[in-house]
């Protein structure tokens, strides 16, 4: 693996239900699972981890090019509505994500800084911009 990829580790603990972890990382990890009927909600599905990352990614680089720019900003909330539907061979797909973040300047003289930080900050996200490209995954199943 490169030095600038990023480790996540995934162990079964029952049916769809798993234990994520992040090797290196100062954190504990989460269980994840698939949401009922399938699985039994035990955490997050895949669905909105995706959608979790989307929204993180998206909110900190608003959050960072508004600190680049010298332009303080009310605190951020924002909200990650995911939408799955079925692509052309009946397969379920993540078929659209719709970001809001809730924030302003905190000074309306930094109005115009601001706007332009919010027109620009979506080009340096690493997360959606890779997502919105569609990212080749490679992968392979193999014995323990």
């Amino acid at each position: 693996m490169s030095p600038d990829a990023t480790d996540a580790e995934l162990s079964q603990v029952e049916r769809f239900e798993f234990q994520a972890r992040f090797p290196g990382a100062p954190y504990a990890g989460f269980e994840v699972d698939e949401p009922a009927p399938t699985g039994h909600d035990a955490g997050p599905g895949p669905v909105r981890t995706l959608a979790l990352a989307v929204g993180h990614c998206m909110s900190s680089t608003l959050v960072s090019t508004c600190e680049r720019a010298h332009v303080p900003i009310r605190p951020v909330r924002t909200i990650v509505r995911a939408t799955v539907g079925r692509n052309e061979r009946g397969r379920l797909r993540v078929t659209n994500l719709e970001v809001e973040i809730a924030t302003a300047p905190l000074d309306e003289g930094d109005r115009a800084r601001f706007d332009h930080c919010v027109e620009i900050f979506p080009d340096f996200c690493t997360v959606s911009g890779a997502v919105r490209a569609g990212i080749p995954i490679a992968h392979r199943v193999a014995p323990p």
